[in-house]
């Protein structure tokens, strides 16, 4: 009777090639796994970062939308007190009712937005807020952000991280203001917040993410322009015109007449003296409009009565 077949075993050669193969083989699948989970990690980071900068965003036009636009001291006319390419300060009015004591009586409250470029690669966006119970202090002047020195802000919060505005000497400004060409805070009537992401600015994935935005400056309040002519119709009576002053925004102006210090009797936009009211000579005239949310502006001419 014959033996059942023989079953011989593997040689040691054979035995260390596949063993070999195998690491070969866990290896690349350990490598595949550690990528994935790299990949995953970054999309979560990168998700999250992007939420973040949404709600920023969001945030930001909720406050420019309902901006206060109030005259202030210096006089700023406009939407914005200061108006930078990373960072934007204004008024804009309180979540909550004012308290029967406040004499805060335009609710307002000054915040502030800036972006925290210390480290380019992981810039951070901060909201720095101040409230005040009676007038609204002076506009800061600090410039690094955030601003943590002093009484200027009561509160100073993170928004978003990851900006990448400037990460590799790039320079993208965080605000673009329109119309183009404005050369001043008062001209300001739009606002473009502009925010680039990127969790892992060193690597090619997964790479940087834009967000941008374009908000109206719908409460801006912009100053007006005075300006009038005069015209000597008869003997010490002059006629005087400012039909001619604008406001920007259309809103009605009142107007006020002065000869030197003293107050002339109209408020009308174009009038007449009356005869004697002027004497013969030389009279500095000044027109003064204002707008009903107080911005004023004035010009002044010599005026020859004959």
């Amino acid at each position: 009777m014959r033996r059942a077949a023989q079953e011989h075993g593997f040689t040691l050669i054979e035995l260390l090639v596949s063993m070999a193969l195998a690491l070969v083989v866990f290896g690349a699948t350990l490598s595949a796994f550690d990528v994935f989970q790299s990949n995953t990690r970054f999309d979560v980071l990168r998700n999250e970062a992007q939420d973040n900068a949404r709600n920023a965003i969001d945030r930001l036009a909720r406050d420019f939308r309902n901006v206060a636009a109030p005259k202030s001291e210096p006089e700023i006319p406009g939407a914005l007190e200061r108006a930078e390419p990373y960072a934007v300060t204004f008024q804009t009015i309180r979540d909550s009712a004012p308290s029967k004591e406040s004499k805060n009586k335009t609710n307002a409250k000054r915040v502030r937005y800036c972006l925290d470029a210390s480290t380019p690669s992981n810039e951070v966006l901060w909201r720095q807020v101040r409230n005040w119970p009676e007038t609204a202090p002076p506009v800061p002047t600090a410039t690094e952000c955030p601003d943590l020195k002093g009484e200027d802000w009561e509160s100073s919060s993170r928004l978003a991280q990851h900006i990448t505005n400037e990460n590799g000497g790039q320079k993208r400004a965080l605000f673009t203001y329109g119309p183009k060409g404005a050369t001043e805070v008062s001209q300001i009537l739009t606002v473009e917040p502009t925010i680039y992401i990127n969790v892992n600015p060193s690597q090619p994935r997964p790479g940087e993410t834009q967000l941008t935005s374009s908000v109206s400056l719908r409460n801006a309040n912009r100053q007006p322009t005075a300006t009038f002519t005069w015209k000597l119709k008869s003997l010490q009576r002059v006629l005087l015109n400012a039909s001619e002053s604008v406001d920007p925004d259309g809103l009605a102006l009142t107007y006020k007449w002065t000869e030197g210090a003293k107050v002339l009797p109209s408020t009308a936009q174009v009038w007449e003296t009356e005869t004697g009211l002027l004497s013969v000579g030389n009279h500095s005239i000044t027109l003064e409009v204002t707008d009903p949310g107080g911005l004023t502006s004035k010009e002044t001419k010599v005026v020859e009565v004959k």
